[in-house]
Order: structure tokens, then C-alpha cells, then sequence
């Protein structure tokens, strides 16, 4: 039946079209009546007065028969909490707070009909406002002596379970002002993103009266099976409409999330209760009341009420509430209990709760089989030791998340760790993460962690948190000697420990862990001297050929300086994408080593920047290096750093902000990444893995089998990479000395068969076409050897210049000089710059050796009869111009002379053992007898001039201990001061031989050690 029916009864009754037209300017004209009907309302006694019973949308009222008609009793459709019906046309409505029923009475004695159409108007009206839902869902108790029919209403419900018209009924219910923005959002956000959870923060820009209807609204609603009040503080008439959905929802209620809402005991008792009074079966499955004080009170209330869901319980977060083990004996009791939660629970966090050593019966819960995968036991003072054996009994099969950090491990005397701790971690199926954070454990403890992790086959990706955890150098030395076999980790967080403790072989190990993709160094603890070692550690792993780590955080560290080197080289970082540096106090040095390194990146694309002391100018060179960075994303806004440097140029950090977002705007369009593509070739070319990128583009453009017009362009995509490569490779050989190859060693029909699934790989086929190009390369060498060689030396191809393409004779495993090599893989990590000198002075700097020094000495085996060495027989030019080293004889013994020489310092001068030596000294200088002849005056006896006066004492000293190749410059400059003395050429006598340059020796040291303040007294004598 439709109302269309009911409405043509009710015209039949005694309603003439001047009171009809009176009761409609009564309700208002934009009022909609489904339904009007005479009826006899009982009074006092036997008393009945003549009425008529309409039915709008929203209400009921009831009028007087008179012209002009007065509203005469009114009440909402849900405030109706019973129908009752005693007689055939007698109808008793009961309202929630009336004790007193409305009792009508409808139709003529002895027939129903009238009662009836009156009852198919209300199932009308609730259909309109409550689609899907019956009427006996939405009022409590309904005793009718005839069968309710389904009447289908008269409008089109609307989006969202038609909850902007609920909405708009429970405002009239509650009588507050609809707000239309509420149901916009509703009908348009909620819509488009199929949420269906109703979270009060999106309104908690509204008064506290104005969450009342739009927590009621959720009462019978199919869309929403939630509500989320997280960080909403609600007063007590919302708490109240809370606690009556939770009672009379049907549906009820399935989620109920109310997260730091300032909750206290008494808000969590009348939850309770209202689950326990719930009209059906309490259907919470999930609830957070984390971070309220609710106190075990108000827990044990609320697990109380949810102990009645008989189909169990699938989430409980209690996390931070205050309560201690009574709360969890209550609730292991209520677990235990019923078999249903062993097979739904799945979330358990009790973290930041005082529970000590109280939860015994929760590890007899733990024991059981069960299907719970995240459990969360961070900071509740638990002993560790004593739950893996419960865990290992019941948990390992689907635990995935496992967090109980802050937790001390055993008592005060170290014991060796149960077996059952290394024996989970090896047998724990799914685990994904696990958080063993600030947790003192001693090193055999940690060791049988990372050997159960070793030995684990079945878990993969594991996310493992040690922050806090290097608590001495034996758990360092622990975690450096077993973190590279564990090859389930995925990230591993070290964050908060100290320096002291030799990070940096740590680091080292897990450069050698091809697992691990994530590392976390944030919040590093020690003395500075100790960072130059950690980032030489990390700038060798990032710069590993076959390293596996893409991201890399190091927040908060303040290294200031020390992070020069890392930010030097980051253009060679082949696989980082991301990178957080916050908090560093790196400066505008710091800014302009990061510009320089994203300008030739290829790989990153994340940065965190914040917090490094960047001024504008700094923000400035970092944003003008990403027009040219070609790989970047995203880049976090430095807030901290644009407000302190950005006072008062504001604008300027729009601008600049604007054109930084158009740059990586532009890097996230899919026709950049050919660049990307390009370049990382390049990058791939240069250090000798052409193969392999080749090999990985090709296998990235490689579609599904069913698209051969896809198949065909990767197939020419990839010929086109190997013809530009064979092209530089012949460049090179013909470089070389050998003939380029003219014709087309790859063709595009063997690309195609190379990328066949069942054929050759692409790998294979370049790898024969560079054979190919390298024996054509050998015979040209071996041809041009054969003839005589040229006289010029322009016509000899020199291998250490930079055209020589060392990067690509790299990987084609010819004969590239040593020192070349090295050159190109320290190119790597770009050169200091003058900006740092300007932060921090030399001493601070991080000096880098070479990096892969041991990978560059390693030659791959040459093929056999193919290649030859290209310098070994290259003739010898022919020496033209004479040494300019005096030559001596190599047969004369190099202690010849010494005891002479020796014997002539102790000798005093002028003695005849003295012109002894001097006369067997055959060495003279010729600069030296010059000096000496300008310099000596005209004297009968050595005794005239003293060789030790203060004029010529240092010049004598000086020429006395140079070898006899003095320099030019100083003999012209002591020639010309010697010229200047008094009478020095008039009393030179051009006879007098030179003076022995052995007698010079003696004499010039002697007075050295004579007016030396260390000498002894005696030694003068």
C-alpha cells in the first residue's frame, strides 16, 4: 500500500476544505502533511473530545476542530516510544518523557480501518526520514493486534543514507538551527571519499548544541557504522547523545573512536551503562579511549558492556589511560571467557600504563591460539623475559606488529635470555614490525635477537627500532658483527644512541645488509669529534655500486659542518630517494653544497630541509638548483627557517616558494621522466653499468604479452639505447687506435627475439655486440703496431686525458690505467668547497679518501688472444738534452765520506788535520768559490776576518749545509750584497785561491755550535 491510498481515505473523512486550509496556515505552508484525520482524544475520565490527528514529515500534532484551529498537542516522530492498541480503533501513544500516554481514539466502534491508515502513515513518515530501517527497530515496543505492512514513502532519500534530511529532522527534534554546511560537507566530502566514519573534528568549529543533532543523526543510519571524536572535548548533553546511540542505534554502532578528549571515569561509566542497557546485542567491535583518565573505573565499566557482543570483540586501545593490572585481569577474565575473541582480536594496545608485572592472565590469553596481529606493550613497566614463551605458543603465526619498548628486560642480576625469545623470532611467521626501543637488554639478549631474526626464512620487510638500545660498546660490537646476515629487515631505526659507541663500523655492516633500504640515525647523541667517522662511514655506503639503502634520516643531529662531506656526496648517491636532514644548523654553506649536489642527482626525491639555520639567500640557491634537478618530488617546506630568515620579506618567500612548487610540479609530469631516463644512462655510462641500466629500461618498457604494439615500441626504445651506446663504444676504440665499426652490429629484430621470455636477454645481446666491437678494436691495434712507428708524438693516442672515456673502458675491461680509474670513482664526491671554509675551519673538515680503492685495483679476467697491451711497445723517445742533475757514480758506497766529514766538525779550525780534509775533499761549487772570493777581503792570515761575524754569518751557515746546486735567485741576491760592502773590490786580491769548501763547512758549524744555547761550556774548547 502507498500513501497515495491512506491520503484518499483520510479525504473521506469529516474534514471540510475550511478547516483543512486553517490547520495548514496553523502548521505553516512549507509544512508537508502526509496524512489528517478526525479522531475522539480521551480526557478525563469518560470524557472525549473531538480532535484531528495530522502527520507531517518530522511530527504529530493534534488540533481543535474550530475555525480558526489552534495546535492543541504536538510531539516528534521520535519521541514516540511505544504504540499500543487495546480496542479495534483505539491507538495509545507513549512518549519518552511522558508518563501519561496520548490515547485516541480513531474510526467507529468495532472497526480497525481507521487505526490502521493512521499506522501506515507512521511507517510512511519513518520511511521517508529512515530508509531501510523498520519501525520496529526505531520505536522500543510496538503491540498491535494486526501485522504491520512495509509502505514505502513519498520522496527520493538522498546521498549518504539520506543523512542530510535526518539531520535536519534531529535539528527540529533538538530544536537548534540547521546548519547547511554540515550537510554539504556530508553529502559532497564524505561522498566522494567514501568515509564512513562521521568525525566530529570536522566540526568542532560549531557550538557544543550544535554536535547534539549531528551525533543523533547517527541513530539509524546505514551509511555510517562509526563516529570519531578524537581530540573533540564534548560537555555533558553530547555525552549524553553519545551514550543514547550507543542504546537505541539500530543498526548499532560498530566503532567508536574518541581519542584525548579530555574523558574522565564518569563519561566512561555512563558508556557502560548504556551498553549494558543497549536495546539490541551490543555490536562494538572497535574502541579507543586512549589518552582519557579514565582509570580503571571507567575501563572496567566500559569492558564490562562490551563483554555482551557476541560476535567479539576485534580492536581495544586503552592506551594511556591511567589503569593498572586490575584493569587487565578484568579483561583477560573477559577474553578467556569467550571462545569468539580468540578469532577476532586482532588490536590490543595497553601502552603507557602502569601494569607491572599484573598481567599474568593475559598471558595465558597470549598462550592460546589466537589471530591477534598487533599488540602494543610500550612503557607499562612489563618484564620482558617472561611473555615469549606465551607469545611463542600462540602469536607466531599472524603477530605482525609487536611493540614493547621502554620496558626493562629482567632484574637487577643479568641472566642469560630464555630459549623461547630467539626461538619466536625465528619461528614468527608475519611479523612486519617490531619495536624494541629504549629497552636496556643486555648483548647476549640483543645477539639472540638478530640470530632469530638471521634465521628467520618466512618473515620479510621487518622494520626493526633499536633506538636507545647501544646502551656500551659490547652491544655496538654485537650489532656490527650480526646485522649483516639478517636479510629480513627492510628499515632499521638506530636513532638516539650515542656516537661514542663506533657507529660508523655499524653503518659499514649495513651497507653490507642488501635488505635493508630504510636507515634512521635521528637524534644522535655524543661529541662532535665523533661525527667525521659516521659520515665517511655513510657517504662509502651510499656511494656502493650494489647498496641497497633509498632512505636516509638524520634529523636532529646538529652535526653543523660535519654534514659538508655527506651533502658533498650526495651527487654520486646512485639509489637515495630520500633524505631528512632537519635540524642540523648545516647554514648557507650547508645550502649551497646541497644546491650544487641536486643539480646532478638523478635519484632523490624527497628532502627534508627544516631546521638547518637557511637564511633567504641559502632557500634561494637551494630553489634555483632544482630548476635543474630532474628526479625531485618533493621538497618540505622549511617553516622554522622561513619565518626566522624570511622577517619582513615575506613576499619573497612566496615567490620563491611558488616557483620551487612549479619546478617539482613539473618533475611529476610523466614526459619528464625521459630526462630522468637520459641522465640516469649517462650516470650509468660514466661509472660502467651500461648493461644494466640498458637491461633495466628495457625490462621497465616491457608490457604484457597480449600488447604487441607496446612490445614493439619498448623493442625500439631499447634498439635505439644500444645503437647510441655501440656509437660512443666505437668512438672510444677508434680513440683507441682501432677501426669503428661501419655496419649495424645490433639489429632491431634481434632486440626483438632478445626480449622474447624464452630467448636471449638483452644483457647477453649487448654483451656480444661489444665483443664484437673490441676484437675488431684488437686487430686495428695489432695492424697499425706492425707498421713502423710514427715520429710524431700527436699521432699516439694518450689514454690518462679525459677523452678517453675511462668510465666506459671500465666496463669493456680493457687496459685503463690505474690512476685513471681512481680519478673517476673519486669524482664521485665533489671537491671541498670555499663555502665551507667559511663555516668552520680547516682542521673540522672532513677529509674523504678515494672510495672503492680495493674495487678499482680488482681487473676482471681479460678474454685470452684478444686484447694487448696498447703502451707496451710504444718506442722510447730519444733523449736530446743533457741532465740537469750532476750524475754520480752509483758504485760508490753511500757511507763513503762520512767519517771524514764527521771527523771535520769535531776538528777545530785552522788545524792541520783540518787542511788534511780539506785537501781530500774533491766536491767544490763553483757558486760557491764566487761567493766566497767577493766576500773575503784581502787578509795574510785566516785570523784577519772571523767566518763567524755577524755580516756573514748567516749567509756562510746558509751555503754552508745546501748541496751544491744552489738556487739562482739567492746567489744574485747575495752577490749584489756582498758588492755592496766597503772596498770589497779593490782589496780582493785576483791571485788568492778560493778557500776549500770543506774548511767553509767546518768553520760555519763550528760557530754555529759555539753560539748554539744548548751547547755545552766545554764544548768550546
Amino acid at each position: 500500500m502507498t500513501l497515495k491510498k491512506i491520503k484518499k481515505m483520510s479525504i473521506k473523512s469529516q474534514i471540510s476544505s475550511e478547516l483543512s486550509e486553517s490547520i495548514s496556515n496553523v502548521l505553516g505552508k512549507n509544512v508537508k502533511i502526509l496524512y489528517k484525520s478526525l479522531i475522539r482524544m480521551e480526557s478525563r475520565g469518560d470524557k472525549v473530545d473531538n480532535r484531528v490527528l495530522v502527520i507531517t514529515a518530522y511530527r504529530i500534532f493534534i488540533t481543535t476542530t474550530k475555525i480558526p484551529t489552534r495546535v492543541d498537542n504536538g510531539f516528534h516522530l521520535m519521541e514516540i516510544e511505544a504504540l499500543e492498541s487495546k480496542k479495534p480503533n483505539h491507538l495509545s501513544i507513549t512518549l519518552i518523557h511522558e508518563h501519561k500516554p496520548v490515547s485516541i481514539l480513531i474510526g467507529e466502534e468495532g472497526t480497525s480501518e481507521g487505526v490502521i491508515n493512521a499506522i501506515h502513515a507512521l511507517i510512511a513518515a519513518f520511511d521517508d526520514l529512515f530508509p531501510n530501517v523498520a519501525m520496529e527497530d526505531i520505536i522500543s515496543k510496538v503491540n498491535l493486534p494486526f501485522p504491520l505492512q512495509p509502505i514505502s514513502g513519498t520522496r527520493k532519500h538522498s546521498t549518504c543514507g539520506d543523512f542530510s534530511n535526518q539531520y535536519a529532522a534531529m535539528c527540529d527534534l533538538c530544536q537548534t538551527p540547521f546548519r547547511a554546511e554540515v550537510a554539504w560537507d556530508i553529502d559532497t566530502i564524505y561522498l566522494a571519499h567514501d568515509i564512513r566514519m562521521l568525525h566530529l573534528k570536522d566540526f568542532d568549529h560549531l557550538d557544543q548544541r550544535d554536535l547534539i543533532p549531528l551525533v543523533m543523526a547517527l541513530q539509524h543510519n546505514t551509511w555510517f557504522t562509526g563516529v570519531c571524536g578524537d581530540g573533540v572535548r564534548v560537555g555533558g548533553e553530547a555525552w549524553e547523545a553519545v551514550a543514547r546511540l550507543v542504546r537505541c542505534a539500530a543498526p548499532p554502532p560498530a566503532v567508536l573512536s574518541w581519542r584525548a578528549a579530555t574523558l574522565r571515569h564518569d563519561h566512561a561509566a555512563r558508556l557502560g551503562h548504556a551498553l549494558v542497557r543497549a536495546r539490541t546485542p551490543p555490536a562494538l567491535h572497535t574502541i579507543d579511549l586512549s589518552q582519557n583518565h579514565i582509570e580503571d573505573k571507567g575501563a572496567i565499566s566500559v569492558l564490562s558492556g562490551l563483554a555482551n557482543n557476541p560476535d567479539g570483540l576485534r580492536q581495544i586501545s586503552l592506551s594511556q589511560c591511567g589503569i593498572t593490572g586490575k584493569t587487565v585481569t578484568h579483561l583477560a577474565a573477559i577474553l578467556n571467557d569467550s571462545a569468539a575473541h580468540l578469532t577476532t582480536l586482532t588490536h590490543l594496545d595497553l601502552s603507557h600504563n602502569n601494569l607491572k608485572d599484573d598481567v599474568h592472565n593475559l598471558y595465558n590469553f597470549l598462550a592460546q591460539p589466537n589471530v591477534l596481529t598487533h599488540l602494543n606493550l610500550v612503557n607499562t613497566e612489563t618484564t620482558l623475559e617472561n611473555m615469549w614463551g606465551a607469545l611463542l605458543r600462540g602469536c607466531a603465526a599472524r603477530l605482525s606488529s609487536l611493540k614493547v619498548g621502554r620496558n626493562p628486560w629482567g632484574g637487577r642480576r643479568a641472566r642469560d635470555p630464555p630459549p623461547s625469545f630467539r626461538q619466536f623470532f625465528t619461528a614468527c611467521l608475519a611479523l612486519q614490525d617490531l619495536d624494541l626501543s629504549y629497552c636496556r637488554m643486555p648483548p647476549d639478549a640483543l645477539k639472540s635477537l638478530l640470530l632469530g631474526l638471521a634465521c628467520n626464512e618466512s618473515a620479510l620487510g621487518v622494520k626493526l627500532n633499536l633506538a636507545g638500545v647501544l646502551a656500551s660498546s659490547q652491544a655496538a660490537h654485537v650489532l656490527e658483527s650480526c646485522i649483516h646476515g639478517v636479510r629480513c629487515l627492510q628499515s632499521l631505526d638506530l636513532s638516539d644512541n650515542s656516537m661514542e659507541f663506533e657507529l660508523s663500523g655499524i653503518v659499514r655492516a649495513i651497507g653490507k645488509n642488501h635488505s635493508i633500504t630504510h636507515l634512521s640515525l635521528s637524534k644522535l647523541t655524543g661529541k662532535r669529534s665523533y661525527a667525521p667517522p659516521l659520515i665517511q662511514a655513510l657517504v662509502h655506503v651510499l656511494q656502493e655500486p650494489d647498496t641497497a639503502l633509498t632512505s636516509l634520516d638524520l634529523s636532529d643531529c646538529k652535526f653543523k659542518s660535519d654534514l659538508y662531506g655527506l651533502l658533498n656526496a650526495l651527487g654520486g648517491a646512485r639509489r637515495l630517494r630520500t633524505l631528512d636532514v632537519c635540524g642540523n644548523l648545516a647554514g648557507d654553506a650547508g645550502a649551497r653544497l646541497l644546491a650544487k649536489a641536486l643539480q646532478c642527482n638523478c635519484t632523490l626525491q624527497t628532502l627534508y630541509i627544516d631546521r638547518n639555520a637557511f637564511s633567504i639567500q641559502g632557500l634561494t640557491d637551494i630553489a634555483h638548483a632544482l630548476r635543474r634537478s630532474v628526479s625531485m618530488r618533493r621538497v618540505e617546506f622549511p617553516a622554522c627557517d622561513a619565518a626566522a630568515g624570511g622577517r619582513g620579506a615575506s613576499e619573497r618567500v612566496a615567490t620563491l616558494w611558488r616557483e620551487l612548487h612549479e619546478r617539482l610540479s613539473t618533475n611529476s609530469v610523466v614526459c619528464g621522466g625521459g630526462r630522468v631516463r637520459a641522465l640516469a644512462l649517462e650516470r650509468a655510462w660514466a661509472g660502467g653499468e651500461a648493461a644494466a641500466a640498458l637491461a633495466a629500461q628495457a625490462a621497465a618498457a616491457l608490457p604484457p604479452p597480449p600488447l604487441q604494439h607496446a612490445l614493439e615500441r619498448a623493442a625500439a626504445a631499447a634498439h635505439h639505447l644500444l645503437h647510441q651506446y655501440l656509437q660512443r663504444c666505437s668512438e672510444v676504440f677508434a680513440a683507441m687506435g682501432g677501426g669503428g665499426g661501419g655496419a649495424e652490429l645490433v639489429t632491431l629484430q634481434a632486440v626483438r627475439d632478445a626480449m622474447a621470455p624464452c630467448n636471449a636477454t638483452l644483457q647477453d645481446l649487448l654483451n656480444e655486440a661489444v665483443e664484437n666491437l673490441a676484437l675488431s678494436a684488437c686487430e686495428s691495434v695489432d695492424s697499425v703496431d706492425s707498421e713502423p712507428a710514427p715520429s710524431s708524438e700527436t699521432d699516439i693516442p694518450d689514454l690518462l686525458s679525459p677523452i678517453s672515456h675511462s668510465g666506459k673502458l671500465d666496463y669493456l675491461n680493457l687496459a685503463t690505467p690505474l690512476g685513471c680509474r681512481r680519478r673517476e670513482r673519486c669524482r664521485r664526491v665533489r671537491p671541498k668547497s670555499v663555502a665551507e671554509q667559511q663555516q668552520c675551519s680547516s682542521n673540522e673538515m672532513l677529509s674523504l679518501p678515494p672510495l672503492h680503492a680495493e674495487a678499482a685495483d680488482a681487473l676482471a679476467d681479460l678474454p685470452a688472444n684478444t686484447l694487448r697491451h696498447l703502451v707496451k711497445g710504444r718506442p722510447r723517445r730519444v733523449k736530446t738534452r743533457a741532465p740537469s742533475r750532476p750524475i754520480t757514480d752509483q758504485s760508490q758506497d753511500i757511507d763513503e765520506g762520512l767519517d771524514e766529514f764527521w771527523r771535520a766538525c769535531r776538528t777545530p779550525p785552522g788545524s792541520e788535520e783540518a787542511s788534511s780534509v780539506s785537501a781530500r775533499t774533491p766536491l767544490t761549487s763553483r757558486s760557491l768559490h764566487s761567493l766566497s772570493s767577493l766576500a773575503s777581503s784581502p787578509r795574510a792570515s785566516p785570523r784577519a776576518t772571523p767566518r763567524h761575524s755577524p755580516t756573514l754569518r748567516r749567509d756562510d751557515t746558509m751555503y754552508s749545509v745546501t748541496s751544491g746546486e744552489s738556487t739562482p735567485v739567492l746567489l744574485e741576491c747575495e752577490v749584489s750584497r756582498c758588492k755592496s760592502s766597503d772596498n770589497v773590490g779593490n782589496k780582493m786580491a785576483p791571485t788568492s785561491p778560493p778557500p776549500s769548501r770543506s774548511s767553509d763547512n767546518v768553520n760555519a758549524i763550528g760557530s754555529m755550535m759555539r753560539d748554539h744555547p744548548l751547547t755545552p761550556e766545554d764544548a768550546e774548547t
